[in-house]
């Protein structure tokens, strides 16, 4: 059965503009120390392999580019460009940067790749099996980006060579909420805010369609359900979980 990533993935989408505002102001450049991370070369699968996620055939199919629903994705990316500012712009650049320091906004100031040196190798392999698990997925819908469906689309971040859909940096974005949220649940919902910052950051930066980050959204939860029902990264959550908490200050 497949799981429906419609026109609703748009409505999700409006009111983040709105929700990601506060944030985005308090979102600087990435840094050398935030350690962004490489999906062009992403390591071997380590906690998983590809073939344990079929998103093929969990994912629906993105809307027709001339249907209803393709034409208010794309007019969605294309008022969330004439919605730009300053502080908007500079959030999706920094937000490009595939890294968990990206979360420090919200983690606290211990959050750093300093305190947290297991915890940056966990989500290191995490990383990588989630790029290894949506490339089938991206390869099958090989939906056209944004810009190349419509020249009036003017992307402010590095445009990708690779397919729209899902959206690697949404399912990025979400699997690291869901981890972390598991980790320090005090913070669940100011994590997860963060998440669909991040992941808006990418049709603000109009390489992606609000359907892309839906599809994104869904593809981290399949893919964290696997994940946590492999002992190995259940053994190396629980030791990450008990570093990030000391470096936050939180008891254990």
């Amino acid at each position: 059965m497949r799981i429906a990533v419609t026109i609703g993935a748009i409505m999700l989408f409006i009111p983040n503009l709105v929700l990601g505002a506060e944030t985005e102001r308090r979102v600087s450049h990435p840094a050398p120390l935030d350690h962004c991370m490489n999906p062009d070369r992403p390591a071997p699968d380590y906690y998983m392999h590809p073939s344990d996620i079929d998103l093929v055939h969990i994912l629906a199919p993105p809307p027709a580019i001339d249907s209803p629903e393709g034409r208010a994705d794309l007019h969605a990316v294309l008022d969330a460009q004439r919605a730009r500012i300053p502080a908007r712009v500079e959030a999706a650049r920094a937000d490009a940067c595939f890294s968990i320091i990206r979360f420090a906004d919200v983690m606290g100031p211990g959050f750093t790749a300093a305190n947290l040196p297991f915890t940056i190798i966990f989500f290191g392999h995490v990383f990588s099996d989630d790029q290894h698990a949506i490339r089938a997925a991206k390869a099958y819908f090989n939906r056209p980006r944004p810009f190349v469906t419509d020249h009036h689309v003017l992307p402010i971040v590095n445009q990708p060579n690779n397919a729209s859909y899902p959206s690697g940096h949404a399912t990025f974005a979400y699997v690291v909420a869901i981890l972390l949220a598991e980790m320090v649940p005090e913070k669940a919902p100011q994590i997860f805010k963060r998440a669909a910052v991040y992941a808006n950051g990418r049709v603000v930066g109009g390489v992606h369609y609000p359907s892309d980050l839906e599809a994104g959204r869904i593809s981290a939860s399949v893919i964290d359900n696997v994940l946590l029902h492999k002992q190995r990264a259940i053994t190396d959550l629980a030791r990450s979980r008990v570093e990030v908490r000391s470096a936050l200050g939180l008891q254990n």
